[in-house]
């Protein structure tokens, strides 16, 4: 072997600074590594192992155990390992006796994965194997120990062991306790432990040479190379195909509706839930035997702000992953089976390992299986730690689907140890009955009064700033406004529609009538808007505000603005007038506090709003068969249209873009169908409108096609009058 030099070690001043520099690098080593597990708990556990004879104990132990259960395993192809990790300690002892943590590094972390891997033969015998491969590729430290000594180039070679040696340790730490994962993930570890094994053995061909500190360098950073470059090809490999099944389930998002709600939070109302014991208790994991919180309430009193508060939080917590959703009137029809596509891959996105579970699972038929989907949901809270299940609004959907959700739920947070489920909703007997001895449930309206308080004078601040009312106005205004806290009685929702009634009024007396004569309840509230609706001496602003709240009511999906203003100009009456759009409507204005405009979309403020409206046990409500028919009747003109004709040029298309003309066309080519049916199920009628018919006659006169003529939907699926259309087809074409 060549001589090395050693001739620096002489020198006590600098052999001391060398000494220093490397237990420095040590430490370094030791705090990367400490920084890259997942907790310091599993640290605690580590460092509890100090020395190789606690090591063998635990062999023999173990062994002794297996020879029990009659699968002893080849334990002496480690012994090559643990004699050359013996001497490296040694060698390393002298630069780091004030830091046992260092040592313990060495030690501690074999006899975890030695327990870890034995609950599995395969994933056993991968980690002998492993261990192997490592021992051979370990030089003899004991005949190398002097040359250790004052030797900077050398004692960085021992520097980069233990980065290898941890490194080796981190990777099988994040695997080999994954029982249920071993054969998905062990081919993708086994080719980065190889990585390792390979530098450990260009660390030993290193030593049998005259090193330099730059060689010693480049080895390390091919080391970090070629270990990224597997993860980034994994990681990539795995994020399309992840990407791949994303796009073909299409699952709901809730991100935008967390932004929404979330905004809209008044600051300083939800401190009392954060104060709350239960809540704590919940959030903390400790009730175990009732791992589920229910935030039941009256309609409007701030459960959806109070869940997204929570959802906020709880992203920001260490070691959480929050999975959730938002589901509103507008949801009614959603399964159980399309929530919990969107929780599988909201929480399968948080992690590699997750996606890769994901990737790797059976994903036939999750788009139609709802125990596949409860199969793979529940794989990924077993693999995931700490998840909170967030629902809100769970008595939005229909009866079914939210039992059968709520069983699957109560199921998962009893199985998964670190699974917390959070659910909203109105006190619904079902919704009560399927959580029964399972849940802590917390009445959110006769606990929010002090936010309601808080809620109140920040808008009325607002509204005093925008308004500029002169401060002896604003001293009366907060003397009218006392009572209503009070007089909400736990709703949001109500404080947030009276101050929607008076906020623009201008004479101080009619705010005053107002604030002295508040509404008795919330519905109270919908009827003095509907009632000043329909007594409005403009006949246009009525027709207009009734027929903008019945669209919204009975359209199949929700309409944006730009949708409703052109419908507005469609006109069955004189259907080759172009509905061309030139100016804007302002339907809150029109419509009064009960509806709202977001992203674009108008919808109302609340469920309730929809209920009270088209009941018919209100004077003069609105009939939701007569907007479903009117508004089928205009998409039907709006498709009979010159800008639909079939011969047109594209400069005309073009045009005819650039002026608006296809804002309807979506929605009334996707859904003119399904408003038919929607009212002939409102009116229980077997008897299409005369009106209906001739504009279908219409439709198939201009734009009828050969393609589309035989049509793939059986009789079976289809309303008897919309069959009986047959004849219409037949005489058009006589």
């Amino acid at each position: 072997m060549p001589q090395l030099d050693t001739s620096h070690s002489d020198a006590p001043g600098l052999t001391r600074n060398i000494m220093t520099a490397t237990q420095r690098a040590f430490e370094a080593a030791m705090i990367d590594f400490k920084g890259k597990l997942k907790g310091h708990s599993f640290y605690d556990q580590i460092i509890q192992t100090t020395s190789i004879e606690q090591v063998y104990q635990d062999i023999e132990k173990l062994q002794d155990k297996q020879a029990k259960f009659g699968r002893l395993r080849h334990l002496s192809k480690i012994e090559p390992f643990l004699a050359r990790l013996r001497e490296y300690s040694s060698v390393v002892e002298t630069f780091v006796q004030s830091k046992p943590d260092i040592l313990a590094l060495i030690w501690g972390p074999i006899k975890l994965l030695l327990l870890w891997a034995d609950a599995l033969k395969q994933s056993f015998d991968a980690l002998v194997s492993a261990l192997e491969d490592i021992g051979n590729a370990l030089p003899d430290f004991s005949e190398l120990a002097e040359m250790f000594a004052g030797n900077n180039r050398l004692q960085a070679l021992l520097v980069l062991y233990f980065r290898d040696i941890l490194h080796f340790y981190l990777i099988s730490t994040k695997f080999f306790n994954m029982r249920l994962m071993f054969e998905m993930f062990w081919p993708s570890h086994r080719d980065r432990i190889q990585v390792v094994v390979k530098h450990m053995t260009s660390h030993r061909d290193l030593i049998r040479k005259e090193v330099r500190m730059e060689e010693i360098r480049r080895a390390d950073e091919m080391r970090n190379r070629e270990l990224q470059h597997i993860v980034q090809t994994e990681e990539n490999h795995i994020a399309q195909e992840f990407a791949s099944h994303r796009a073909h389930i299409s699952p709901k998002s809730y991100d935008a509706d967390l932004y929404h709600f979330s905004e809209a939070v008044c600051n300083g109302t939800g401190k009392w839930l954060f104060r709350d014991q239960s809540f704590q208790n919940w959030l903390a994991g400790k009730e175990r035997a009732k791992p589920i919180l229910w935030l039941r309430g009256i309609p409007g009193a701030g459960k959806t702000m109070l869940a997204s508060t929570v959802i906020k939080h709880t992203q920001s917590l260490y070691g959480t992953n929050t999975v959730f959703a938002f589901l509103t009137y507008l949801d009614s029809h959603i399964s159980a089976l399309a929530i919990l596509q969107s929780l599988i891959f909201q929480l399968a996105s948080t992690s590699l390992s997750l996606k890769t579970l994901l990737c790797q699972s059976e994903l036939h038929h999750l788009g139609n299986d709802f125990n596949v989907a409860t199969a793979l949901f529940q794989s990924l809270l077993e693999s995931a730690g700490v998840v909170r299940v967030i629902i809100d609004g769970l008595d939005e959907i229909e009866l079914r689907h939210r039992s059968r959700l709520i069983k699957e739920l109560v199921r998962l947070s009893g199985e998964c140890q670190e699974c917390h489920v959070l659910l909203t909703s109105r006190a619904e007997s079902d919704i009560s009955g399927g959580l029964e001895g399972k849940a802590i449930d917390i009445q959110v309206d006769k606990n929010n009064a002090g936010s309601l308080q808080v809620f109140v004078n920040r808008t009325m601040g607002e509204w005093f700033k925008e308004r500029g009312f002169v401060p002896e106005v604003q001293d009366q205004l907060q003397g009218w406004t006392a009572p209503l806290a009070f007089q909400a009685k736990g709703m949001f929702l109500y404080v947030k529609v009276i101050f929607r009634m008076i906020y623009y009024i201008n004479d101080i007396e009619d705010i005053q009538n107002q604030l002295e004569h508040l509404p008795t309840s919330l519905e109270d509230a919908y009827g003095r808007v509907l009632q000043h609706i329909n007594a409005s001496k403009d006949p246009h602003r009525k027709k207009l505000a009734r027929s903008i709240l019945g669209w919204v009511g009975c359209a199949p999906t929700p309409m944006t603005l730009k949708e409703i203003e052109q419908a507005l100009l469609v006109d069955p009456s004189c259907p080759y007038k172009v509905p061309r759009v030139q100016a804007r409507v302002n339907v809150v204005q029109v419509c009064g506090p009960i509806v709202d405009v977001v992203d674009g979309y108008v919808q109302f403020v609340h469920f309730t709003v929809r209920e009270y409206i088209f009941s018919t046990k209100i004077e003069n409500s609105i009939s939701l068969a007569d907007m479903a028919l009117d508004l089928a009747i205009r998409c039907v003109v709006y498709m009979c249209q010159d800008h639909h004709d079939s011969e047109l040029t594209e400069d005309e298309i073009d045009a005819n873009i650039l002026w608006g003309a296809y804002r309807l066309h979506h929605f009334s080519s996707s859904f003119w169908l399904d408003l038919i049916l929607e009212y002939l199920a409102l009116s229980d009628s077997n008897i299409i409108p005369e009106g209906l018919i001739e504009q279908l006659k219409l439709l198939l006169e201009t734009r009828s096609s050969d393609r589309y003529i035989e049509s793939d939907q059986t009789d079976s699926c289809l309303h008897p009058a919309i069959l009986g259309l047959e004849y219409i087809v037949t005489e058009v074409r006589l």
